[in-house]
C-alpha cells in the first residue's frame, strides 16, 4: 500500500507590516549609504587639491599633477552623484513612490564598495517582491492580472 505525503504548504506572501518593515529599513540604509557617500566626495577633492600642488613641486618631469586633479575630482562628483541619488530614493522608498528610480539607485548602490553592494543586493531582493511592487502603485490604480 503506497500512501502520498501529504502536499507542502505554498510559502504566503509578505503582509503589510512586513513590507513596510522592509521598506523602512532600506530608507535608513540609503541615508547612511548616501551620508557616507557625501562625505567621501569633499575628501577626495581635498585630496585632489593636495596631490596637486604636491605633484607639481615635484622634480620628477614624469609627474603629472593635472591628471591627478582629474581624475580625483571626477571620483569625487561621481561620489556626490551616488550619494544624492542614495538620499533621494531613501526619500522616494519613505513615500513609496517612483519604483524604478529606487530599483536604479540599488543597482547603482553596488558602485560603493562593500557596504553598498550589501545594500544593492537586499534592495534588490525586496523591491523585485510583488508585494513591494504593489505597494508602490497608486491606490486609485488597478491592478489586471
Amino acid at each position: 500500500m503506497s500512501s502520498t505525503p501529504p502536499p507542502l504548504p505554498t510559502p504566503g506572501g509578505w503582509t503589510q507590516i512586513q513590507v513596510g518593515s522592509h521598506l523602512h529599513t532600506l530608507k535608513i540604509l540609503f541615508y547612511v549609504l548616501g551620508a557616507v557617500e557625501l562625505l567621501i566626495a569633499p575628501l577626495l577633492l581635498l585630496a585632489a587639491v593636495a596631490g596637486y600642488f604636491s605633484e607639481s613641486r615635484s622634480a620628477n618631469p614624469d609627474a603629472s599633477p593635472v591628471l591627478l586633479l582629474v581624475l580625483l575630482g571626477l571620483a569625487a562628483l561621481v561620489y556626490a552623484a551616488l550619494g544624492t541619488l542614495s538620499i533621494i530614493a531613501a526619500r522616494r522608498l519613505a513615500a513609496r513612490r517612483q519604483h524604478r528610480l529606487c530599483m536604479v539607485a540599488a543597482g547603482l548602490a553596488c558602485l560603493a564598495g562593500a557596504l553598498g553592494i550589501a545594500l544593492g543586493a537586499y534592495a534588490l531582493w525586496a523591491l523585485l517582491r510583488p508585494e513591494v511592487q504593489a505597494s508602490f502603485l497608486p491606490p486609485e490604480s488597478t491592478v489586471i492580472a
